[in-house]
């Protein structure tokens, strides 16, 4: 990501202005391109491609630059009209786009297309199946992903795990469903900030993910099984020999977003 806006300072200087507009908005973006770049790196893309989607991801919301503060920013529902008016954020993003220096087709393609959906119920242009470009699949399933994860003014974020059952759910109606298996492969049975409750009863976050026994990731340990903090910081890796056995260490369940008072996050930016 960070190659990539070196290489386009005319995709910087969007995004540093939409920062300075909306917060959420940014943060969103960067979010996303950070998922769709993990996703094209499952699925075998060439660095030019991870570049290109990189920069599209970061810029789909660009178009939000030209909407009013006071709809932006609603916290309340928003009424049809200014819907509509929000909608068009991907007109005024391609716009955009299609003026920027270094950009090319697949970037806006990003851009135009990260509000389609699968069975042709998205905006702006309704195409189905097929007549979405795959950029603009990777691109609608990131932002999903990222947006029903987080928590707004108005409403909290879905657990990882919680998140990925719903997209599943939503598979052939909302996106492909390969795209979908694929992203669910990529992000693992137990995603990166998972909150966790262990076999031992201790609750923890999930740093990494482990490719090859998937139900084995690190996990940091956060709350003791009687609901003390840890303390010292200890990272549990599952698939470690010493946790197997009679009393094999595992994960019993995942926890909603927030229990325990936990922010995954705090444990996350720590590695």
């Amino acid at each position: 990501m960070i190659a990539s806006i070196l290489r386009n300072p005319d995709a910087f200087l969007w995004l540093t202005r939409l920062k300075d507009k909306d917060s959420y908005a940014f943060a969103h973006c960067v979010d996303a391109s950070s998922l769709a770049v993990a996703f094209g790196r499952h699925l075998g893309f060439a660095q030019s491609q991870l570049e290109d989607l990189a920069i599209g991801t970061l810029l789909f919301d660009i178009g939000k630059l030209q909407l009013p503060d006071d709809i932006l920013k609603k916290p309340g529902r928003l009424t049809e009209k200014e819907f509509a008016l929000i909608r068009r954020h991907v007109e005024f993003g391609v716009q955009i786009v299609e003026e920027m220096k270094g950009s090319n087709k697949d970037i806006v393609s990003i851009v135009r297309y990260h509000h389609e959906r699968h069975d042709g119920k998205g905006y702006p242009l309704g195409v189905a199946g097929k007549r979405i470009p795959v950029f603009g699949r990777i691109a609608a399933l990131v932002d999903c992903y990222d947006a029903i994860t987080s928590d707004r003014h108005y409403s909290g974020g879905l657990s990882a795990e919680e998140a990925l059952k719903r997209m599943y759910e939503w598979r052939k109606k909302d996106f492909k469903p390969h795209m979908v298996e694929e992203f669910i492969k990529c992000m693992g049975i137990f995603p990166i900030g998972s909150l966790v409750e262990l076999s031992t009863g201790a609750i923890g976050v999930v740093i990494t993910i482990n490719r090859a026994r998937r139900l084995k990731p690190k996990v940091a340990l956060v709350l003791t099984a009687s609901g003390t903090p840890f303390s010292h910081r200890f990272i549990a890796d599952l698939s470690d020999e010493r946790y197997t056995g009679a009393e094999e260490l595992k994960i019993k369940r995942v926890l909603p977003s927030g229990a325990h008072g936990i922010n995954p996050m705090d444990y996350i930016v720590q590695l």
